[in-house]
């Protein structure tokens, strides 16, 4: 076997290998390094190709929080309102109004008003004035009647129904229950009067409701008043003797108010759907003009300042002096 000298390296090798196998050696050493160096440089180039991104995505999460420590609530303010859906408004559904309740008609008799001043009695009506003048009092809106029968029932009576026969007729009702301080009150004194003890008293023709309260609850009794004719009554005038005629024998000329509790209530018209005129305490001074059918009578009276009013007034309310 014969040697051979490397040109390159200078080594002694087998001329049976084709190449200096230190040359290839060496050269195979260079490639590992070159190899070594080269995975060196890939795995930094990975890891930064990995930590590159990881660090924007923190960087990008860091600012994101820190503009919403800042500015969290201004951005709800201004983009929180785009949250709530776009719906119409609702339209508000405004009920039909109801019809006023009806109020029946006033009866003619007024209830009794408290007044003020010298020599006034709470409940008592105004005296007439020495010239002739009748004092007038304007309507009230509601009457005590209506009031009362405006409350819950609970009170208890006597009786709730029973018919007088008679014109000046009485019967007593008895009240029990709620606070034991009662008042009374007729539907129309015209056809029934009660004093504040339960005392009723046949007027004329009708039927009426008598009703107690003790402020909170009331009582109501009916009265039938089966009689004849109206009242009459029969005092004299100075020393001639002759009678008072009422009702239906009513003449024109002088005449007062009778039969009228607290005062009587002169209407524009001949029905108690008229307008109320004025009002005149029992015992007022009128004049009779005429009838006017139905049982009412065309009247004139002296109002404030003494003005001469016409109206009209029921029968039985009126005598002739």
């Amino acid at each position: 076997m014969a040697m051979k000298r490397c040109p390159i390296c200078g080594e002694k090798y087998s001329d049976t290998y084709k190449d200096c196998p230190f040359c290839e050696e060496e050269e195979a050493l260079r490639e590992g390094e070159q190899l070594r160096r080269s995975g060196h440089r890939t795995a930094r180039s990975r890891q930064f190709s990995l930590i590159t991104p990881t660090l924007i995505v923190l960087i990008l999460i860091m600012a994101g929080l820190l503009v919403y420590l800042l500015y969290g609530d201004q951005i709800k303010e201004r983009f929180g309102k785009n949250d709530q859906p776009d719906t119409p408004p609702t339209e508000e559904v405004i009920p039909p109004e109801k019809p006023a309740p009806t109020q029946p008609d006033e009866p003619d008799v007024t209830e009794p008003a408290p007044s003020e001043g010298p020599g006034n009695e709470p409940g008592t009506m105004p005296e007439e004035d020495p010239s002739g003048s009748v004092t007038t009092t304007a309507p009230t809106s509601q009457t005590d009647y209506e009031k009362m029968m405006a409350l819950p029932g609970g009170l208890s009576l006597s009786t709730t129904d029973f018919t007088l026969r008679e014109v000046g007729e009485t019967a007593t009702i008895r009240a029990s229950g709620g606070s034991g301080s009662y008042t009374w009150a007729s539907e129309d004194d015209g056809i029934a009067s009660v004093d504040q003890s339960g005392k009723v008293t046949a007027i004329s023709k009708g039927t009426v409701n008598i009703v107690v309260s003790d402020g909170s609850k009331k009582g109501v009794c009916i009265v039938r008043c089966n009689v004849s004719g109206s009242a009459a009554t029969t005092p004299s005038t100075g020393n001639t003797g002759t009678a008072t005629a009422t009702g239906s024998g009513l003449k024109a000329g002088s005449a007062k108010v009778i039969n009228g509790g607290n005062g009587v209530r002169v209407r524009s018209g001949p029905g108690t759907n008229y307008d109320v005129l004025a009002t005149i305490p029992n015992g007022g001074s009128v004049k009779i003009v005429e009838s006017a059918g139905d049982g009412w009578y065309k009247i004139t009276f002296s109002d404030v300042g003494g003005t001469t009013t016409t109206g009209y007034m029921k029968g039985d309310f009126l005598a002739n002096s």
